[in-house]
């Protein structure tokens, strides 16, 4: 199969430069056209253990949140994955756009790469929003407490954490999905 892309002339070198670029596009330059052969195996969709697996290691992904105008909003953010109860859990400030537009449609979705972006995993669900912590130690700063790592002074970082006005993003998944391609070494 060969399938024609546009390419950009003055990008093409330094793509070509990539050992993935080679791996993958095995193409040869005409006239700002590149051809290239499929000569690798199709995207692999993942199973439920790989898309749990992709989840659990790593804390860093894209929340999208929907905009009034119908366009996705994309956060970067830190989140923890809690596959008992199939939540993800997103600490964040109450006055960001994304608690805004959350609060108007629960619906999100937040997307995960594998160090080497050949694989992905995309939670869908519905959030629920953490009332805004108020008093150090309150139910809302006790599970932000918990997301974090064991710390010296517990009560200063909640101290913080009311300063702050921050919340607690809970994405409830009631799906996941994913592919990988997996590219012969």
């Amino acid at each position: 199969m060969i399938r024609l892309t546009w390419t950009d002339t003055r990008l093409l070198p330094l793509a070509q430069e990539s050992a993935l670029f080679r791996r993958t596009h095995p193409a040869s330059k005409v006239d700002s056209v590149t051809t290239t052969k499929n000569s690798g195996p199709p995207p692999r969709t993942l199973q439920d253990a790989e898309l749990e697996k992709l989840l659990a290691g790593s804390v860093m992904g894209a929340l999208a949140t929907n905009k009034r105008s119908g366009h996705p909003h994309l956060s970067t953010v830190a989140y923890q994955w809690d596959p008992a109860e199939r939540v993800i859990r997103i600490g964040t400030t109450a006055d960001r756009i994304k608690v805004k537009q959350l609060r108007t449609n629960p619906k999100t979705s937040l997307y995960v790469s594998s160090p080497d972006f050949l694989s992905f995993v995309v939670a869908e669900g519905e959030a629920e929003l953490s009332d805004v912590t108020t008093v150090p130690g309150d139910a809302a700063g006790q599970e932000i407490l918990a997301m974090q790592p064991p710390m010296a002074d517990p009560a200063e970082f909640l101290e913080i954490m009311v300063a702050e006005r921050r919340l607690v993003i809970r994405l409830h998944v009631s799906r996941l999905y994913g592919t990988a391609l997996d590219i012969p070494g």
